[in-house]
């Protein structure tokens, strides 16, 4: 009888110790998994995908692309419906107004540079055979990244680090909303020089891709 007692008490332990690994191991993945969420991610690392980031080499439009000059435009795209000229800061600039389309050009030296294209016909293609029509997904394939939205989807900075100039290295990541995704490239700050920001928007409805902006050194 007192052999019997032994054995049903040992076996009691056994599943009390079982019972409790079991509540450790899940407490331990739940923490993880919190933790996941609250970490900041302007101090971590994220996933890379070093061959597929975004770049000023994706700033591009049909044959035309980041310090197209004036009159590459016109030769390609041909007169504009409109033409604005501005003047912000110590810079000219001109906007071109195409149908579905309007290009900031900004003066260079003795020319006018495009800095800015703003497309919202499924006319044009955008680097890496994206435009206007595409379902979203088509973004993440081609650039990298989860289809998570409402967080950092890759690269190795955020938004805040933008505003860091004591991080000399280049910052790239990409960030995604309900509405869209967004690819930064900021260079490396070398002697204190204040940085250029390449960036990519591309704004989507129901997983189509509706306005596709890009820009280099402006707002």
């Amino acid at each position: 009888m007192e052999k019997k007692n032994n054995n049903e008490n040992t076996k009691s332990k056994k599943y009390l110790f079982g019972v409790i690994v079991g509540l450790i191991a899940a407490s331990l993945i739940f923490l993880l998994i919190v933790a996941s969420y609250f970490r900041d991610f302007g101090k971590i690392k994220l996933s890379t995908n070093s061959s597929n980031i975004f770049t000023v080499a994706d700033l591009k439009l049909e044959d035309l692309k980041f310090m197209s000059t004036e009159k590459e435009i016109l030769a390609s795209l041909g007169d504009p419906k409109d033409i604005k000229e501005e003047v912000e800061g110590i810079y000219k600039y001109k906007k071109l107004s195409y149908s579905g389309l309007t290009l900031t050009l900004k003066e260079y030296y003795n020319d006018f540079i495009l800095v800015k294209a703003e497309i919202s016909s499924k006319k044009y293609t955008t680097s890496r055979g994206i435009k206007v029509g595409n379902k979203i997904t088509k973004v993440f394939r081609k650039y990298k990244v989860e289809n998570k939205e409402g967080a950092y989807i890759y690269g190795n900075y955020t938004k805040k680090s933008l505003k860091n100039f004591e991080n000399k290295e280049n910052i790239f990541f990409g960030v995604r909303s309900s509405e869209n995704v967004l690819y930064v490239n900021r260079d490396a700050v070398v002697d204190g020089t204040p940085t250029n920001i390449a960036k990519l928007d591309i704004i989507y409805k129901n997983g189509v891709i509706k306005k596709i902006t890009w820009s280099y050194d402006i707002k």
